[in-house]
């Protein structure tokens, strides 16, 4: 289930499977969450965050708070919570920190709420950034959107790093569904043949 939450309208997803639940991203409390939750027979075990960007944690705390999940975020932005400067939440003239103490997710393979989610360090948006493999799912936070890309000005951005993260994506050979963390969702074929930046990576 996608929920767009927060000032600037970022994707939060809920995943459910076998009795198990995480959410990804979440900006703020999914709506309905323990309704929905119930409905399904599920349990929310955890929060993954693609990277900790000020618009992709801000429902951390609260989460944690109500239902004490664990969360799992690329260990290279972990003091990312407590300083806006490089959450860029000051760059938008806010002050967001998270008091979440979170776990490591590794590249490889990790076992997560009884999910197999299989994380892939994409640096380049962020020095943190993880697109998180799901089943045929992948959840690109804000490297890949449906036509274009995230942005490489902010505190820790790279150009050279996000180069090589799209040509790591290009280079997928199977068709998964595309889930970023703004706009609409999108598959990987379809980037490969209409996102510019996707397009060329292979030459970068």
């Amino acid at each position: 289930m996608q929920q767009p939450l927060g000032p600037v309208q970022a994707n939060c997803y809920l995943v459910m499977e076998d009795h198990h639940a995480l959410i990804i991203d979440p900006a703020d409390v999914f709506p309905n969450l323990n309704s929905i939750l119930e409905e399904n027979d599920c349990t929310l075990e955890a929060v993954v965050l693609t990277h900790a960007h000020f618009d992709h944690i801000s429902g951390v705390d609260k989460i944690v708070n109500a239902f004490g999940c664990d969360v799992y975020l690329n260990p290279n932005e972990f003091d990312f919570l407590q300083d806006p400067d490089l959450n860029s939440s000051s760059a938008f003239y806010m002050d967001v920190t998270c008091n979440a103490k979170c776990k490591p997710i590794v590249e490889g393979m990790n076992k997560i709420a009884g999910f197999e989610v299989e994380a892939m360090y994409c640096p380049g948006h962020s020095i943190g950034s993880t697109v998180l493999k799901i089943e045929d799912c992948l959840f690109t936070g804000d490297v890949l959107f449906q036509g274009s890309i995230g942005r490489m000005d902010l505190v820790t951005g790279s150009v050279s790093s996000m180069k090589q993260s799209l040509k790591k994506l290009y280079h997928l050979e199977q068709d998964f569904k595309v889930y970023p963390g703004h706009g609409p969702s999108t598959t990987l074929s379809q980037e490969k043949k209409w996102n510019e930046s996707l397009k060329y990576a292979e030459i970068y």
